[in-house]
């Protein structure tokens, strides 16, 4: 299972069981590797698509995660098909002809278009300074705008 799946099946856990489940019955119900769901789940967490219920143990080097809520900004993904997609894009690997990058728009060529829209999206989520995610943005739209914009991103 990649990343992005493991993401996806959290985040639809969470919303099967009313937005909160303990971290016990989600490493279950996933049936997944502990540490695998662990990592993840601060990954989740850093996005602000999830909140964490955690404790330190003595002498402990890692939380012990204890309880996983889904946030607004979570519930607000797995109700947008788009936004999902943007932030947890899936590919077939079979389909891959055996190149190194996956394809991010459903079997079609990524373009410069693609990869700056999903640009934006993280740019929307991870920046908190309003002017800088502002000038961000505006970049991402001029570059938007060029010509080339729609032409395919070459694959190694």
């Amino acid at each position: 299972m990649t990343n992005n799946e493991l993401s996806r099946k959290v985040l639809a856990s969470l919303v099967a069981h009313g937005g909160t489940v303990r971290f016990r019955a989600l490493v279950e119900e996933l049936e997944e590797d502990a540490k695998v769901v662990f990592k993840n789940l601060f990954f989740l967490e850093e996005r602000s698509y999830v909140s964490l219920a955690t404790s330190y143990p003595i002498d402990a080097v890692y939380p012990q995660i204890h309880i996983v809520r889904l946030r607004d900004e979570g519930k607000n993904l797995t109700l947008d098909d788009e936004l999902m997609d943007a932030a947890f894009p899936l590919w077939d690997g079979d389909a891959d002809d055996g190149q190194d990058s996956p394809e991010l728009n459903h079997g079609k060529p990524v373009t410069f278009t693609v990869a700056l829209e999903l640009l934006a999206v993280r740019v929307r989520e991870s920046i908190d300074d309003e002017d800088q995610r502002d000038a961000m943005l505006n970049k991402i739209e001029a570059l938007l705008a060029l010509p080339i914009a729609d032409d395919p991103i070459a694959q190694k």
